[in-house]
């Protein structure tokens, strides 16, 4: 089984096997839980020499079966002899129980080895025979001297049993967003998400039981066709884990834990509060409230199965009637068991119910049950419709997906709007292009409800092929949408409009902060609703007004509970995705954090708009290999009916990465992919990939089709002007100047800068002028690019560019002493004095910089000038400078680090 997850387990026995002295560990886990696979990705991890023990359980009743197998496994030609004498040390009477001298005789065999250190992994051990278990255990707690680290795996460890006193790990099941990957990865390719994110959350993060159930189902159910039964029935493993945890498990108790399983989730109205208790205290039971559900499905779908199909009818039928008063959606999901025509509409009220209510799980067991029993007539779709739009508003993607699917178009037009308003927004959040071709059909302007429903509808999707950068397509939709603006409610009117300006900011061509909604008066913000600002924001930040979309974002997340979820989520990742396009990396760190912590894998937006946010921390953290496999996996999943916008984004950031990292020629073939899916695009502030080809063709001495796209994005620019289009063309007219024009192109690019710009464009732009430049000049400005860097937040090291090296080097950390000066020893340093390399590590990329300049000579003035910063910088980078290396003075530096 592959190893999902289970990094800090791995990491754990990892440390284990590199410490200077010899130790053990029991690995604990349930059956299926993957303890053989954490120890095949230990095997591959560690530097040491492995010995893998498996353990052939029908050998259990041979006495020291388990040793000889230890023995054999261990290299050394010694180990046969022991072997003989341990079997011929113990008496046959005594074989029940080994005894200390025969563990002592053990010991001393071991010590007799010799061998290098080396890591024993011992699979399964409880499966070995009683005497083993107790040798090894006994050895495990004595290795010193041995060169050994021992490893076993286990499902129990018995509080009396010879294992209890050594280190344990415990294994636990994968949360939901593992095991939700674990599912994707190990089922065919047309398995439904939404299907996959049941059998993640029904087999309770168990990696054996969810490859067990992917086995079993049919083709149909695993791509979503036709509905799953729930709780799933039984396989091995869960019998296996059932069987453990029903082990002390008897009479009463066992009685009322397996009624509770014949519910999703019950309210304790009417159950025995002190039995819930018991249960509850041997973790076999959740208490929420005033709800109570078994805790495992795993263990309730054993409890479910094993009772006989009569005696569930008839348990039902009891529980139907005691819970009508108290719990009535409890009471529509048991009549579904009993009546000859169950109200299918009901279930389906009462999954709404409890998707509201925050517990999705019980949502989507009513909803599978009803789509198991339904008729398919009109009023269940209707109800199905209520479900999904519930699942949606609460960033469940998947499942809304899953069942949107079940619903067939409607007769009734409101039904239908309705229905394609989620069509459309599950295509557009799933990074699907959305076509829309079912708005077409003409629309009654004299009925108020359709028009306005049609007119929101028709707004939503012109939004979208704004973001698929297809605008003429959403001119033509919001003109169509116009026409019904007379009978349009506020809101659909408030829609239209935040529409028509995103379309504007993709174009290039948004109105004046001034000129929008009262100025941006917060009084008229307080008043839109959450989509609308959603809308404003992103326009402005597409139009690089950073500061006012981080305000009205800002307004949305400060909504909290009382926005809905999927608004909630998005103003995250937009929000995120505006820090990254303004520079600020520190920020967008942070946006992106946030973004990753408020929400699970299955409730993520899906790829890729948060393969791009992952992708730009890794990079910005040093991380450029795991940003590449991020935009590559993405890329790969893409196909073409997917958004042209997002992929070329995806192209554009991988020639980014890979040109920052130094692999030029890969870098101008992925911004070629981008730059010929853009085409049409004549914003160049949107997709920001033209500086980067220009870049890239510069370094491989493409000069000829550098100046190309450097006119492109010249004539774009002019046509639709922006400060960050001012900046790169700028760069890029510096790249391709001539001889006779070059110093100036130069100056102008560095001076054009002001206090407010982005600081990585500035660094951009150093580093870019860097590579071209002459060696005398490469170092000057690699430490004021390395400087920039650090002041945009990237949180890497950077290297100066040395006379050999076209740009600073992303791919390894490296540092800023490079200079012989500062590493060069002088004889009459004070002992005491600290050492030049510890000095330097405790400053900044940009302090290092002046500090490199002060020992080589530099005045304050000459050090401005060749940092590009202002004397009074300097002056305050020298005060720092001083307080954290314990300088008095200017000499006084010099002499610490000389």
């Amino acid at each position: 089984m592959g190893l999902t997850g289970r990094r800090l387990e791995v990491d754990r026995i990892a440390t284990l096997a590199v410490l200077p002295r010899e130790s053990a560990m029991v690995v604990v886990g349930d059956p299926g839980s993957g303890r053989s696979s954490v120890l095949d990705a230990v095997s591959n991890r560690v530097s040491l020499p492995v010995v893998r023990v498996g353990v052939n359980g029908s050998e259990s009743h041979w006495p020291l079966a388990g040793v000889t197998s230890l023995f054999t496994a261990l290299d050394d030609p010694r180990a046969t002899a022991h072997i003989a004498h341990l079997l011929q040390g113990t008496a046959p009477e005594d074989r029940q129980t080994p005894g200390l001298a025969a563990a002592h005789d053990f010991l001393d065999a071991v010590h007799a080895l010799t061998l290098p250190p080396t890591l024993v992994l011992i699979d399964d051990l409880d499966r070995m025979d009683v005497e083993s278990q107790e040798l090894i255990a006994f050895v495990a707690s004595r290795l010193a001297g041995t060169a050994l680290r021992v490893v076993a795996t286990v499902r129990t460890v018995p509080s009396d049993g010879p294992l209890a006193a050594l280190p344990m790990l415990r294994i636990e099941p994968l949360p939901a967003d593992e095991a939700l990957v674990l599912a994707r990865a190990m089922a065919p390719e047309e398995a439904n998400d939404g299907v996959l994110a049941v059998l993640a959350q029904e087999t309770g993060g168990n990696p054996g039981a969810l490859q067990e159930q992917l086995a079993v189902l049919s083709r149909e159910q695993l791509n979503g066709s036709e509905p799953l039964v729930l709780p799933l029935r039984p396989t091995p493993t869960t019998e296996a884990i059932a069987a453990l945890a029903l082990g002390s498990v008897a009479g009463r108790d066992l009685d009322v834990l397996a009624r509770l399983a014949l519910v999703p989730v019950a309210k304790t109205a009417g159950w025995d509060r002190d039995e819930l208790d018991d249960l509850a205290d041997a973790g076999l039971t959740s208490v929420k409230g005033q709800t109570v559900s078994v805790r495992d499905p795993l263990v309730r779908s054993a409890l479910y199965w094993r009772m006989p199909a009569r005696d569930r009818r008839a348990a039902h039928t009891e529980l139907a009637a005691a819970s009508a008063e108290s719990d009535p959606r409890a009471t529509a999901w048991h009549r579904s068991f009993v009546d000859d025509v169950p109200d299918v509409t009901a279930l389906l009220r009462a999954a709404r119910s409890y998707v509201v209510d925050g517990n999705a799980q019980a949502a989507i067991v009513l909803t599978e049950r009803a789509l198991h029993i339904g008729g398919g007539t009109e009023d269940e779709h209707v109800a199905l419709l209520g479900v999904t739009e519930a699942l949606l508003a609460n960033r469940l993607l998947g499942f809304a997906a899953r069942y949107l699917a079940a619903i067939r178009p409607f007769r009734t037009m409101a039904d239908e709007t309705r229905r394609l308003r989620l069509e459309y927004s599950v295509q557009y959040l799933s990074g699907d292009a959305v076509h829309a071709d079912e708005l077409l059909v003409p629309v009654d302007p004299e009925d108020a409800a359709e028009a306005d429903a049609v007119g929101g509808l028709l707004a939503m999707v012109a939004c979208f092929r704004a973001e698929a950068w297809e605008l003429d397509h959403a001119r033509d939709l919001l003109a169509r949408a116009e026409l019904l603006r007379r009978s349009a409610s506020e809101h659909t009117r408030e829609i239209t409009t935040t529409a028509r300006e995103l379309i504007a900011a993709v174009d290039g061509t948004l109105p004046a902060d001034t000129e929008l909604h009262d100025g941006l008066s917060t009084a008229t913000l307080l008043g839109m609703s959450d989509p609308a600002l959603l809308l404003l924001a992103h326009a402005l930040s597409i139009a690089e007004r950073y500061r006012s979309a981080r305000r009205v974002f800002a307004l949305v997340l400060a909504r909290g509970q009382e926005a809905m979820p999927v608004w909630t989520e998005a103003a995250r990742y937009l929000s995120a995705e505006n820090e990254v396009r303004s520079g600020n990396f520190r920020q967008a760190l942070r946006a992106i954090d946030v973004w990753e912590a408020g929400s699970s894998v299955v409730e993520r937006l899906r790829e890729p708009s948060r393969a791009i946010a992952i992708a730009w921390r890794h990079f910005a953290e040093g991380r450029s290999p795991e940003a590449l496999e991020v935009v590559d996996r993405c890329l790969a999943q893409r196909s073409t009916n997917r958004l042209w916008g997002a992929t070329a984004k995806l192209h554009a950031l991988r020639g980014r990465v890979l040109l920052l990292d130094g692999r030029v020629e890969e870098a101008a073939a992925s911004l070629e992919a981008a730059d010929a899916i853009g085409r049409s695009l004549r914003n160049p502030a949107v997709l920001r990939h033209l500086g980067d080809l220009v870049e890239a063709y510069t370094r491989l001495d493409r000069i000829d089709d550098a100046r190309t796209i450097a006119a492109r994005l010249a004539a774009d620019h002019h046509a639709r002007p922006s400060r960050w289009g001012a900046l790169v063309l700028a760069r890029s007219l510096a790249l391709v100047a001539d001889d006779t024009t070059r110093d100036t192109a130069r100056r102008r690019a560095l001076e054009l800068f002001q206090p407010h710009d982005s600081q990585f464009e500035r660094a951009r732009t150093l580093a870019a002028l860097a590579a071209v430049g002459s060696p005398t000049d490469r170092p000057r400005l690699g430490a004021a690019a390395a400087a920039a860097y650090e002041a945009a937040g990237l949180r890497r090291p950077l290297a100066t560019p040395a006379a050999t090296v076209a740009m600073p080097s992303f791919g390894s950390p490296t540092s800023l002493r490079s200079g012989p000066v500062l590493s060069a020893a002088m004889p009459g340093t004070p002992r005491s004095a600290p050492d030049a390399s510890a000095v330097l590590t405790s400053l900044t990329a940009e302090e290092r910089a002046v500090v490199q300049k002060v020992t080589e000579g530099y005045r304050n003035r000459e050090i401005a000038s060749s940092l590009f910063m202002s004397q009074r910088t300097v002056e305050l980078r020298l005060t720092q400078i001083y307080r954290k290396v314990g300088a008095r003075s200017r000499s006084h530096l010099v002499a610490l680090l000389t």
